[in-house]
């Protein structure tokens, strides 16, 4: 089996063969922007089931606080750029909880990441594999506590024009990196789970680093044209995408006994489309790798006040 990756490539033995990955990087100096705020000639949506932007098989859905919690602590301070490396080998050591994007070249990754960030920080090379390096970036908590921070990798995108070695090195990072909490996986919505992202996915369920798949560039399918849908199309566009997110949960997990190390949620996002002064579905992946990290908000559960147990004597007596 071969499979044709962007700025990457990996060469494994799998089950199903040889598979060839090649990957796609990301350039790290961007000047920033404000992502946080909606633009004031784009049109907003209102009364969106926004409930609709995810599929839970096997998890809860995020509480409004849990959503709050994680929009809070992406704009708690501008995103920083803390490396990139070329080699697994090279990479600096950390202690805060890492994770990663991987995606196709198309699949609109590095305008997920800015839109997440709240930074024009990552943008692609116009040359394909021109970028040959792994980024991190550190957003939320302060430098010297850590714990509290997460660092986000950006990963080269799969496509045309990669090579061995570099895909080499993205798996090994999968397979060793002791920081990595979560691989999120960008699948283009309006495409779904094509044959390379089956492979990938396969490379990943075997190394069994924890991982979800994110529909990116949802707004093509929801929204396909400039004018807003009346109710009776936004039905329709609506439940073709819970199709697609029902397919991706069959490609992702077929058998529901065995999830393979895949979080049981599809979340389907747009770096474009904003709904109700919010980007689609944005701080619903935010709170996900928040969950990854172990970083999300827990509400706490208030105990039941303890109760005196009276006796049957006392009330009936000895009689």
């Amino acid at each position: 089996m071969s499979l044709k990756l962007q700025s990457c490539s990996h060469t494994r033995n799998t089950r199903a063969g040889l598979s060839k990955l090649s990957f796609r990087s990301l350039s790290s100096h961007a000047a920033p922007n404000r992502f946080h705020q909606q633009p004031s000639k784009s049109p907003t949506v209102r009364a969106f089931p926004t409930s609709a932007l995810s599929y839970h098989w096997d998890t809860l859905p995020p509480t409004p606080a849990q959503l709050s919690h994680a929009a809070r602590f992406f704009k708690l301070q501008p995103p920083t750029f803390l490396w990139s490396a070329e080699k697994f080998k090279t990479m600096d050591f950390g202690n805060s909880p890492e994770v990663c994007f991987l995606g196709r070249s198309n699949a609109g990754k590095s305008s997920l990441l800015n839109a997440l960030l709240c930074k024009n920080i990552a943008h692609t090379s116009s040359k394909p594999g021109r970028t040959r390096l792994m980024n991190a970036f550190a957003v939320g908590g302060a430098e010297d506590n850590g714990k509290n921070r997460l660092v986000v990798l950006d990963m080269p995108g799969y496509g045309k024009g990669g090579r061995a070695e570099w895909g080499t090195q993205i798996m090994k990072y999968l397979e060793k990196r002791k920081e990595l909490k979560g691989t999120f996986l960008l699948v283009d919505a309006e495409h779904g789970v094509k044959k390379s992202d089956q492979q990938l996915l396969a490379m990943i369920k075997d190394i069994g680093v924890p991982y979800q798949v994110i529909l990116s560039k949802a707004d093509k399918i929801v929204f396909p044209g400039s004018r807003t849908p009346s109710s009776q199309a936004l039905e329709t566009r609506l439940t073709e995408l819970r199709r697609t997110m029902e397919s991706v949960k069959e490609a992702v997990q077929p058998n529901s006994e065995d999830d393979g190390g895949a979080v049981g949620e599809v979340v389907a996002c747009s770096s474009e489309k904003w709904i109700e002064g919010k980007r689609m579905g944005i701080d619903e992946v935010r709170f996900a790798m928040l969950r990854a990290a172990g970083l999300e908000y827990r509400p706490s559960i208030p105990l039941a006040r303890p109760v005196e147990i009276v006796p049957h004597e006392e009330i009936f007596g000895h009689g």
